[in-house]
């Protein structure tokens, strides 16, 4: 019996243990390479959103430049200078004293109803009102009498929109 058990059995037991540690250097081959594609994988999610983070900023500091010449006029509450009710703006607030409309390009560029904006020699201005489609580069401050608007006119201003 002792001779059967060291000929054929520890032989075959020899074996299993042989192929159990092989299977299990595979095994941990196949672990070691998994956990360095998840690395390289992490790794390149990261950079990715740095790209888009550092594309987002330079975006935005395309658009915003902090002082711009724009073209400044001005405009009253009449039907023939805005829509059917001159009294509401285009934020669906009142239309006052000490607030512009902007042309549709820069309010795309963040100029959006509520910010404040500083025209260089007037003071700051609340944005609170759209101009028309065919106005580009454009403020119009609001006025209620209208030879004040006239004599106003038309002038290229340095402008800045505030981060307030």
């Amino acid at each position: 019996m002792k001779s059967i058990f060291n000929y054929t059995l520890m032989p075959i037991v020899c074996a299993v243990i042989m192929i159990l540690a092989v299977v299990t250097v595979v095994k941990q081959q196949e672990i070691d390479r998994l956990r360095h594609k998840l690395t390289l994988s992490e790794q390149t999610s990261e950079a990715r959103k740095n790209l888009v983070t550092e594309a987002r900023l330079l975006q935005k500091a395309m658009f915003s430049h902090p002082v711009r010449d724009l073209t400044v006029t001005a405009y009253n509450p009449t039907t023939d200078q805005c829509d059917s009710d001159p009294l509401i703006a285009a934020s669906m607030r009142k239309v006052r004293s000490g607030t512009i409309a902007v042309s549709r390009d820069l309010f795309n560029q963040g100029w959006v109803f509520g910010r404040k904006v500083r025209i260089e020699g007037l003071g700051i201005f609340e944005i609170n009102d759209l101009m028309n489609k065919r106005f580009n580069q454009r403020i119009d401050i609001f006025m209620w009498d209208e030879g004040q608007a006239r004599q106003f006119g038309k002038k290229t201003i340095k402008t800045a929109l505030l981060e307030i």
